[in-house]
Protein backbone atom coordinates (compact mmCIF):
# COMPACT_ATOMS: atom_id res chain seq x y z
CA UNK A 1 0.00 0.00 0.00
CA UNK A 2 1.37 3.43 -0.96
CA UNK A 3 1.01 5.69 2.08
CA UNK A 4 2.43 8.70 0.19
CA UNK A 5 -0.39 8.82 -2.36
CA UNK A 6 -1.95 11.96 -0.83
CA UNK A 7 1.31 13.91 -0.72
CA UNK A 8 2.85 16.25 -3.25
CA UNK A 9 6.62 16.17 -3.64
CA UNK A 10 8.51 19.39 -3.00
CA UNK A 11 12.06 20.33 -2.26
CA UNK A 12 11.25 24.00 -1.68
CA UNK A 13 11.26 25.79 1.64
CA UNK A 14 8.47 28.18 2.67
CA UNK A 15 10.24 31.28 1.33
CA UNK A 16 10.83 29.65 -2.05
CA UNK A 17 7.20 28.53 -2.24
CA UNK A 18 6.14 32.11 -1.44
CA UNK A 19 8.29 33.46 -4.29
CA UNK A 20 6.87 30.86 -6.68
CA UNK A 21 3.35 31.79 -5.61
CA UNK A 22 3.94 35.50 -6.31
CA UNK A 23 5.33 34.76 -9.78
CA UNK A 24 2.39 32.48 -10.57
CA UNK A 25 -0.08 35.03 -9.18
CA UNK A 26 1.28 37.70 -11.55
CA UNK A 27 1.42 35.26 -14.47
CA UNK A 28 -2.16 34.16 -13.84
CA UNK A 29 -3.42 37.76 -13.78
CA UNK A 30 -1.62 38.65 -17.01
CA UNK A 31 -2.62 35.46 -18.84
CA UNK A 32 -6.24 36.26 -18.06
CA UNK A 33 -5.86 39.85 -19.30
CA UNK A 34 -6.64 41.30 -15.90
CA UNK A 35 -5.12 44.61 -14.89
CA UNK A 36 -4.54 45.22 -11.22
CA UNK A 37 -7.46 47.66 -11.36
CA UNK A 38 -9.80 45.08 -12.89
CA UNK A 39 -8.62 42.41 -10.47
CA UNK A 40 -9.36 44.85 -7.63
CA UNK A 41 -12.82 45.65 -9.00
CA UNK A 42 -13.82 41.98 -9.26
CA UNK A 43 -12.43 41.06 -5.86
CA UNK A 44 -13.32 44.10 -3.76
CA UNK A 45 -9.67 44.30 -2.69
CA UNK A 46 -7.79 47.53 -3.35
CA UNK A 47 -5.46 47.81 -6.33
CA UNK A 48 -2.81 48.91 -3.87
CA UNK A 49 -3.11 45.63 -1.97
CA UNK A 50 -2.73 43.66 -5.20
CA UNK A 51 0.30 45.79 -6.13
CA UNK A 52 1.88 45.17 -2.70
CA UNK A 53 1.36 41.42 -3.09
CA UNK A 54 2.86 41.41 -6.58
CA UNK A 55 5.85 43.52 -5.57
CA UNK A 56 6.47 41.14 -2.65
CA UNK A 57 6.10 44.10 -0.31
CA UNK A 58 3.52 42.29 1.79
CA UNK A 59 2.15 38.80 2.06
CA UNK A 60 -1.55 38.41 1.38
CA UNK A 61 -3.79 37.22 4.17
CA UNK A 62 -5.86 34.14 3.58
CA UNK A 63 -9.00 36.30 3.54
CA UNK A 64 -7.50 38.61 0.91
CA UNK A 65 -6.54 35.67 -1.28
CA UNK A 66 -10.02 34.21 -1.05
CA UNK A 67 -11.54 37.60 -1.93
CA UNK A 68 -9.20 37.95 -4.91
CA UNK A 69 -9.66 34.43 -6.28
CA UNK A 70 -13.34 33.62 -5.64
CA UNK A 71 -14.93 36.10 -8.10
CA UNK A 72 -12.85 34.67 -10.95
CA UNK A 73 -13.67 31.07 -10.09
CA UNK A 74 -10.65 29.95 -8.06
CA UNK A 75 -9.96 28.99 -4.48
CA UNK A 76 -7.09 27.75 -2.33
CA UNK A 77 -6.41 24.08 -1.67
CA UNK A 78 -4.41 22.63 1.19
CA UNK A 79 -2.20 19.73 0.15
CA UNK A 80 0.09 17.50 2.13
CA UNK A 81 3.74 18.02 1.31
CA UNK A 82 6.38 15.33 1.34
CA UNK A 83 9.90 16.74 1.42
CA UNK A 84 12.62 14.88 -0.45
Amino acid sequence: MDYDINYIETSYNAEELHDIFIKEFIQFRKENNLTQELFAKYSNVTREKIARIESNYSSPSLLSLLKILAPIGYTIKIEKVKKN
